[in-house]
């Protein structure tokens, strides 16, 4: 699903948000942002045009991530802080560099973190005009909430750096249709509590098999 170009701000507070502009939620901007990291070409990011099976459909399989935007709406904000801790590192595997150095932090400091990398800040603000948005200081009023699903080790985690987790949050066991099951939580968590915005925005990661197993692992 959907709409046009909404923009999503990176997770800080005010105090913060003047040096991370808003990213336009589209297809284009992500696989340029993902580009500077060396995502290799034969890899994009894709729109997700809606969550309906016929819809989800026509998105090329396998889908190895979903980056989905909402909005913080007091009712998904409070069920957020709800749900539960988050896990300091996914099993099966050693925790990279960020999670290691990273989770015992809040958001704020966590931002930090992120704005000293010499790899993700400056890939940000590569991109932040490549969008069709004329992206301003001000949208910075009405921007939304990036947060992603992947799959490891036979569960579905939700990736998001705005909340004080620990670490992924264990959205559950994963069957092999990453965008399915995705859509399925977006459809029962986040729609729902919605409170008749419609500023919701889904993009997938497609690409051949990344030979991590399972289709679609990371």
């Amino acid at each position: 699903m959907s709409s046009s170009n909404p923009v999503a701000k990176a997770p800080c507070s005010k105090e913060l948000e003047r040096d991370w502009w808003p990213l336009e939620s589209s297809p284009d901007v992500l696989t340029k942002l993902a580009r500077h990291w060396d995502l290799p070409n034969e890899y994009e990011f894709v729109d997700v045009l809606g969550l309906d099976p016929e819809l989800l459909s026509l998105v090329s399989r396998p889908v190895h991530a979903v980056v989905f935007l909402f909005p913080d709406t007091p009712t998904i904000v409070d069920h957020r802080t709800k749900e539960g801790p988050g896990t300091p590192a996914a099993r099966g595997q050693e925790p990279l560099w960020i999670p290691q150095v990273g989770v015992a932090l809040d958001p704020d400091r966590r931002t930090a973190l992120l704005a000293a990398s010499p790899l993700i800040k400056p890939a940000h603000m590569a991109v932040v005009a490549a969008g069709d948005s004329q992206v301003r200081e001000s949208d910075w009023e009405d921007a939304d909430h990036f947060l992603a699903f992947v799959r490891h080790d036979g569960r579905i985690w939700e990736m998001d750096g705005n909340t004080p987790r620990a670490g992924p949050l264990d959205r559950g066991p994963a069957s092999n249709d990453l965008l399915e099951d995705a859509a399925r939580i977006i459809r029962d968590v986040y729609i729902p509590r919605a409170e008749g915005s419609v500023h919701f925005s889904t993009i997938a990661l497609v690409g051949p098999e990344s030979g991590a197993g399972a289709s679609g692992d990371v």
